[in-house]
């Protein structure tokens, strides 16, 4: 019978299918339908955002959240109507790599705004926005506030990549401690069919282990022609300038060169008749740990400011832990359904290495729990963030299928250490083991969307404005418009526009947005392909209808926008309800109930232990002193 029918496998990859379709519906309903922010955020900028000067400052200084590449951010000064004015020149400041200064030409009574786009040099993520400002006596639109602007958005195919990198680093430390911990050689009390079930095992992990690294390094390739795509105006020297003069291109080096050298030593671990002493060995677990220090340092963490070290090393434990549970089990269930045979020969196989593997994902797991929560109560600023952002309903949902994995991981657990001996006498379930594994594969695909999505922690400061987004879409024509700063008085109007068919049915010859009714009308120019800006007058706060009018091919699509201007706020406090104390007790309490399990586990181990027989020469020593 071929492999394909065993009707054994058919409910395995139901639950894989079904748990994938879950996690898509999941990511459909907790990610925003709007363009969502990307990591380097505008924090301040001077001129302030929507504010009415007297007199034109020398230079224009934008502040962001993150350390931003200079050869990778520009800025250029646009008039009301999109047009580049000319003489705007960036001013490299070395000294605050957060810091974007453009010095300003001579200007007109006006409204202008700065469009700029910077990349972040951690996580390699681009982000642009407007800072909008008037020149003169126009009546201003509020009082001189500090503004956060919202970035490009996050396409799927770079969550996808991400959790495609996640998924691969995870196969390859899993399959790895799954040969040096799991599998390795049972004792001489095990049935020789046992035994060279485990050595037939310990190599197919190791092959597992080296295709997953040299997989990871292939969409490593990938990020790097994105990358170098996306940062075009440097032509073919862009992939170069990227590796050598950005943070993200030195952590993409380091990275793919410890993927690579993983890989190479999976396969002559695998090749190696009998690895002799344990270099070899301690070699992986060194290169394991750069790569999970890399991982980390291209993430949230390394932008964050105070304890920032303890803040990196807590996303590498997590990372190390998740993978060596979830690669673990992954490669558990592939090894195991590769085996074949009857469900009797891969029990015995199981219940000969279940207890190393056991042991295994249950420190994994607390060890994800506890550093998951404290970087949650760094990442995320309060317990109502959880509900109110994306980044916190993502955490949610990542909260929830781990729970789900770990619960199935216990049930596994119990059936393959049953007490009884009839549940002893049961194999372990190939669908329990399977559904674990899809389970943690999910899991990873929400890590990856949450490397992708901005942390919460990026909230407003006292007095600040939050730019507005909203999209619509008619027949295939997708606009996103953003309002800078979104408050009574002038604003600043970016629309980004796009065709969903490929090819598009025809160019898009210009934009307008008509706002009263249409009884005024908002001509945007085109500052870059598909971006479009002008400047508009909002009335006082409440529901404002507008219609984006696309004239593409001769005819006039109009987009229907509809958001709302909210009334002067109050400066806002910082909030009652924090996470951080909160999810760093319960990481404690973990932590301590691991450590008190630990030592009950050993305690027992050495009661249990057996008194060795005294010899010849102890038994003569005891009658001589008897006598």
């Amino acid at each position: 019978m071929s492999r394909s029918g065993d009707p054994a496998r058919r409910p395995a990859a139901r639950i894989w299918l079904r748990l994938l379709g879950v996690a898509g519906a999941l990511l459909v309903a907790l990610l925003p339908a709007q363009p969502a922010a990307a990591h380097a955020v505008l924090i301040e900028s001077q001129p302030a955002n929507g504010t009415t000067l007297t007199r034109v400052p020398r230079v224009a200084l934008l502040r962001f959240s993150e350390d931003i590449s200079p050869e990778f951010s520009n800025a250029s000064l646009l008039d009301s109507t999109g047009r580049t004015v000319q003489g705007a020149r960036i001013a490299t400041d070395r000294r605050d790599p957060r810091q974007l200064v453009l010095e300003l030409p001579r200007l007109a009574p006006g409204t202008y705004g700065i469009a700029w786009r910077v990349l972040a040099e951690d996580d390699g993520h681009t982000t642009g926005g407007v800072v909008v400002f008037t020149v003169g006596n126009r009546p201003p639109g509020g009082p001189a506030l500090q503004a956060f602007e919202s970035g490009d958005d996050t396409p799927a195919h770079d969550v996808v990549r991400r959790w495609l990198g996640l998924c691969l680093l995870a196969g390859l430390i899993g399959g790895l401690a799954v040969a040096a911990v799991v599998l390795r050689p049972v004792g001489t009390a095990a049935a020789e069919p046992v035994r060279v079930a485990v050595e037939q095992a310990r190599r197919r992990a190791l092959t597992l282990a080296a295709a997953a690294g040299g997989l990871a390094a292939v969409v490593g390739g990938a990020d790097l022609a994105v990358q170098t795509y996306r940062s075009g105006p440097l032509g073919h020297s862009a992939a170069l300038t990227l590796l050598s003069d950005t943070r993200w291109g030195n952590l993409w080096l380091a990275r793919e060169a410890v993927l690579l050298a993983l890989a190479a030593l999976a396969v002559a671990l695998r090749s190696a008749a009998r690895v002799r002493g344990p270099a070899p060995w301690a070699a992986a677990g060194l290169l394991v740990s750069v790569a999970v220090t890399v991982e980390a340092l291209g993430g949230h963490a390394a932008a964050l400011g105070p304890a920032r070290t303890v803040a990196v090393a807590a996303v590498a434990v997590h990372a190390l832990t998740a993978c060596l549970w979830l690669g673990g089990v992954v490669t558990l269930a592939v090894v195991l359904a590769r085996s074949g045979g009857p469900a009797a020969r891969w029990g015995d196989l199981l219940r000969a290495v279940g207890y190393r593997f056991t042991v295994l994902a249950a420190v994994g797991v607390a060890f994800v729990v506890a550093t998951g929560l404290y970087s949650a109560g760094r990442e995320v600023e309060s317990v109502s963030a959880l509900i109110d952002t994306s980044y916190g309903r993502l955490l949610i949902a990542k909260g929830v299928l781990l729970s789900l994995a770990g619960g199935l991981g216990l049930v596994n657990a119990d059936r393959l250490h049953g007490r009884s001996a009839a549940r002893s006498a049961a194999p372990p379930s190939r669908r329990l083991l399977a559904a674990e594994a899809a389970a943690g594969v999910v899991l990873l695909l929400l890590a990856g969307a949450l490397v992708e999505t901005p942390p919460s922690r990026q909230s407003t400061t006292p007095g600040a404005d939050v730019s507005t987004a909203v999209t619509e879409s008619v027949d295939d024509v997708v606009v996103s418009l953003t309002v800078t700063p979104n408050r009574p008085g002038t604003n600043g109007l970016t629309l980004l526009a796009a065709s969903s068919r490929r090819p598009p049915p025809a160019e898009i010859e210009g934009v307008d947005v008509e706002l009263a009714g249409g009884s005024t009308a908002v001509p945007l120019r085109e500052i870059e392909p598909g971006r479009y800006f002008g400047t508009a007058d909002l009335p006082g706060p409440g529901p404002v209808q507008a219609t984006a009018v696309i004239h593409r091919g001769g005819a006039r699509l109009a987009v229907p926008l509809t958001w709302s201007v909210p009334p002067p706020a109050d400066t806002p406090q910082r909030p009652r309800d924090r996470l951080a104390p909160i999810a760093n007790a319960v990481a404690a309490v973990v932590l301590g109930v691991l450590a008190v399990l630990a030592g009950w586990r050993l305690t027992a181990a050495r009661r249990r232990r057996p008194v060795a027989a005294p010899t010849s020469e102890i038994k003569q020593k005891i009658r001589e002193n008897v006598r």
